[in-house]
């Protein structure tokens, strides 16, 4: 098959907004608001986003070899096999029932992998994936409008979104209707925002790869189950059987049509398709113990912003979250007398 060329990272595809700083800071401010409002509510600092999570899961991360220039940037340059520590949980900031429809997360953190990171001391490449494949808010500016939208109406989701929405219409089908309430291990997750990607500039995805994992696509949250039905079934998946992820790269071959700075824009896979470069291989094992939940909820950090130069995040949301992340997570840290630790390798996560 033939690709398009993909274009080349330069500086200047960030653009910065007019008084981006005081968006950011604003931002940050309602976010931790909300976060001492849940504090409130439940005396324990969650996350802002994918506060709850649904299982915990270690394993390995394999680079495929042989892969074409384009595609072999940063840690797939050469074949590997790494550590990894991969967490689901639902979007929002609250603990909400299984039973409600949400946009699901998977971070992902390889550990120890080599090359220059964004800041010394940092071992892992973390990346944050999303069942949405945007963000509907596609820029600083915008996001800082649902934000607003989620401080005004604490706890209603459903009334955030409207709010949100009502402001800023996004594009039929990359809502609700692209989030059915399924089994977290059937989803497909996306990096959303844009990264560089050694010389080139790309979004990450993460595609099930067994098909007993697409057949739990099928398997929908009933009305009236358990308000922790995912992680149950996440914990009675993982009792007795392993699950794949490829993990794949779409490359930007056009920065018109495949915009750095408007997350709100989904890039064409007719022009270029999602690549697989590795695959991320999670055993069998115990999904859901008290002493790993609580390690990877309040312990350890997941940020975009955790990895290596050459796959710097790009665009104004990412900008929010290098910042976001780093003093939103030291506050639910503090609240909770919690040290921030990450693992290097997975003799130090829990079993």
């Amino acid at each position: 098959m033939t690709y398009e060329q993909p274009i080349r990272y330069r500086d200047d595809l960030e653009q910065e907004l007019p008084d981006e700083e005081a968006i950011v800071s604003e931002t940050i401010a309602l976010m931790r608001q909300t976060m001492k409002q849940t504090f409130e509510e439940t005396r324990h600092g969650t996350s802002g986003t994918h506060a709850k999570s649904h299982g915990v899961v270690t394993g390995r991360f394999e680079v495929l070899p042989d892969l074409p220039p384009e595609l072999a940037q940063g840690m797939f340059a050469v074949p590997a096999t790494y550590e990894t520590v991969v967490r689901f949980a639902s979007e929002p900031g609250g603990i909400d029932p299984d039973t409600a429809q949400r946009a699901r997360g998977a971070a992902v953190k390889v550990l120890d992998v080599p090359g220059e990171k964004l800041r010394d001391g940092w071992t892992s490449q973390d990346f944050l994936l999303n069942t949405w494949p945007i963000i509907p808010q596609g820029d600083a500016k915008v996001y800082l409008d649902a934000i607003r939208a989620r401080a005004e109406h604490h706890g209603h989701y459903v009334r955030t979104v409207a709010a949100t929405m009502a402001k800023h219409p996004a594009p039929k089908g990359t809502l609700f209707d692209r989030t059915p309430n399924i089994h977290p291990l059937a989803f497909s997750y996306y990096s959303q925002g844009a990264f560089r990607y050694g010389d080139h500039v790309a979004k990450f995805h993460i595609a099930p790869a067994t098909d007993r994992q697409r057949e739990l696509a099928e398997q929908t949250v009933p009305a009236g189950a358990s308000p922790g039905i995912l992680s149950e079934w996440v914990r009675d998946f993982f009792a007795g059987q392993e699950a794949r992820f490829e993990f794949r790269v779409q490359l930007n071959v056009d920065p018109q049509a495949m915009p750095i700075e408007d997350a709100s824009v989904e890039w064409d896979e007719t022009r270029s398709p999602y690549r697989t470069v590795a695959m991320l291989i999670l055993p069998a094992q115990e999904s859901f113990s008290p002493a790993r939940r609580v390690y990877a909820e309040d312990v350890m950090s997941w940020r975009p912003w955790h990895g290596l130069r050459a796959f710097r995040p790009l665009g104004s949301i990412n900008r929010v979250r290098r910042r976001g992340y780093e003093e939103l997570g030291k506050w639910r840290h503090d609240i909770n007398a919690r040290t921030e630790q990450n693992p290097t390798s997975l003799q130090e996560v829990p079993a």
